[in-house]
């Protein structure tokens, strides 16, 4: 955390034992396992007094948890973890575990097409706007070298002609990969750890497709052009975005 935010991050990160205990005490749950995977946030297994086993997420500032809190109320744990307490001012949230919860790397773009389909309602109000989220993504893609100048101005060029003709915004998750896409035994998929925003829910499609680099970019466009009869170049331009800010 501390070499992806800055010397800023230490305070927090020496706070973090006390946070805990006091989110457990609050809670009444009884920590378990660190759960691995996350840059900016703590995530540990708990059980609650009921013996039932949930997720306690504890986000840093910049994690921004205010609005993970927002769009899992939005959600209300149709096809994403049920949110079951939440303090924004500690950064703190209590969420159902998922079971089985393995990652969903063979997800298909119809099953994906369909969990969009319903993760894509109205945004709640206080949201960033997708536009800003991705303009300071490309941004900090060239400022970290991961982006040579001319992919970054291509980037800026392409989402100037999506902001031209923009769809209706939806709450977008913002972070959709196979990494936050999990089986689960009530949904068949669910969706987790958003990075919540409100825009073109085709970002979401563009970023699935991405999958970090994985071979089969070009088949997992012409499957999900197909499930949801996206615009081919929109779809294409979100595409061609994610895959330069990463």
């Amino acid at each position: 955390m501390v070499r992806f935010v800055g010397g800023a991050a230490r305070g927090w990160l020496d706070a973090l034992p006390e946070l805990e205990a006091e989110m457990c005490e609050r809670w009444q749950v009884s920590p378990g396992d660190e759960l691995g995977g996350g840059t900016l946030a703590l995530v540990r297994v708990v059980r609650r007094d009921d013996g039932s086993e949930a997720v306690l997420k504890l986000a840093s500032p910049w994690d921004r948890p205010s609005d993970e809190i927002s769009s899992l109320r939005a959600w209300d744990g149709g096809h994403a973890p049920l949110l079951l307490e939440a303090d924004a001012s500690r950064g703190a949230l209590l969420i159902e575990r998922i079971a089985p919860g393995m990652r969903a790397v063979d997800a298909t773009a119809e099953d994906v097409a369909r969990l969009l389909d319903r993760l894509h309602v109205p945004p709640p109000r206080g949201l960033p706007t997708l536009d800003e989220v991705v303009a300071r993504r490309i941004d900090r893609a060239g400022s970290d070298g991961r982006a040579t100048p001319q992919r970054v101005a291509w980037a800026r060029s392409a989402l100037e002609r999506l902001r031209a003709d923009p769809p209706a915004p939806v709450l977008v998750h913002g972070d959709f990969d196979d990494r936050n896409l999990l089986a689960c035994a009530r949904r068949g998929l669910c969706a987790i750890d958003p990075l919540a925003c409100a825009g073109d829910g085709a970002y979401d499609a563009a970023y699935w497709i991405h999958a970090n680099r994985r071979p089969g970019r070009r088949a997992r466009f012409e499957a999900m052009v197909a499930a949801t009869g996206s615009d081919r170049q929109r779809l294409r331009d979100w595409c061609g975005i994610v895959a330069v800010h990463g």
